[in-house]
């Protein structure tokens, strides 16, 4: 019975004409995208969690990391989704109209908005 392999974004079968192999699964090449962007991705040029995968850039903002390189150690895994902000949150004052800062980039974020103006994540 098998049968062709079925891609695990999108569940169709992938035919041999159509198939990348990454993560030891046959997938679409179309479906090679990243999880939360829909960016193309290449081979090697991605991170997964969970059987998903995702852009540099996409992986590292939900894991909290920052700076150079962004590291790709266990220690990253283990750390997916968990960190938490360093900013300086102020002295809680809530007369200025301030009611958070955006966990991607930093910028303020006046009350009610729910998209950042500086990086278009959203609040």
């Amino acid at each position: 019975l098998g049968g062709a392999p079925k891609c695990p974004k999108c569940g169709k079968t992938v035919y041999f004409a159509e198939k990348q192999n990454i993560l030891k699964q046959d997938w679409h090449k179309a479906c090679v995208k990243c999880e939360t962007c829909n960016k193309k991705l290449e081979p090697g040029n991605f991170s997964d969690r969970d059987g998903k995968i995702y852009c540099k850039t996409c992986y590292n903002q939900a894991a909290g990391i920052a700076g150079y390189g962004y590291g790709n150690s266990q220690s990253s895994y283990k750390s997916y989704g968990q960190a938490e902000s360093t900013l300086d949150k102020g002295d809680g004052c809530t007369g200025s109209g301030v009611s958070a800062y955006c966990n991607a980039c930093g910028e303020v974020l006046p009350t009610g908005v729910k998209f950042c103006s500086g990086c278009g994540a959203q609040a």
